[in-house]
């Protein structure tokens, strides 16, 4: 049994014509609220995977900084292409994400949109640079133990 406060509230949300901000007992809840909380859930979501892409990266670095890795890493220079697409598809990503909230919210938003955008952007750089350095260390490290094909 819901208790009654949000059984007022589901009613009020319920009656709310869309794109009107809907009354409750003098207190004004934005029609965008909900909308934006939900969005900015998904782009946690987003930025949780975008973390675990980081952290396999950075062990995959480790490995490699350790020398535990025998012989050539990518001789079929397949790992570099797909970190080059990954690279390629954070920046997509942040411009995406920066034309998709100056469109959609006119450059303002909510405390909790605009806190989820800025943890996105941030592990989304960190996990660029996690993947630009791995790019070198690869060079470096297939370069010291054997000629790879460019």
């Amino acid at each position: 049994m819901l208790p009654s406060l949000f059984k007022r509230i589901l009613a009020v949300l319920l009656r709310q014509r869309a794109g009107e901000a809907a009354s409750w007992e003098g207190v004004r809840l934005p029609s965008g609220l909900f909308a934006q909380t939900r969005c900015a859930r998904h782009i946690d979501a987003t930025a949780r995977r975008v973390a675990r892409l980081g952290i396999k990266i950075t062990s995959l670095s480790t490995r490699l900084h350790s020398g535990s890795i025998p012989g050539l890493v990518d001789a079929d220079r397949s790992l570099r292409r797909m970190l080059g697409e990954l690279k390629e598809e954070l920046t997509g990503m942040r411009r995406d994400l920066a034309r998709w909230h100056s469109r959609e919210c006119a450059g303002r938003a909510g405390a909790r949109l605009e806190a989820a955008i800025a943890r996105l952007n941030r592990i989304n750089a960190d996990t660029y640079a996690a993947a630009d350095q791995l790019l070198g260390q690869i060079e470096e490290y297939d370069a010291a133990r054997g000629h790879c094909p460019a």
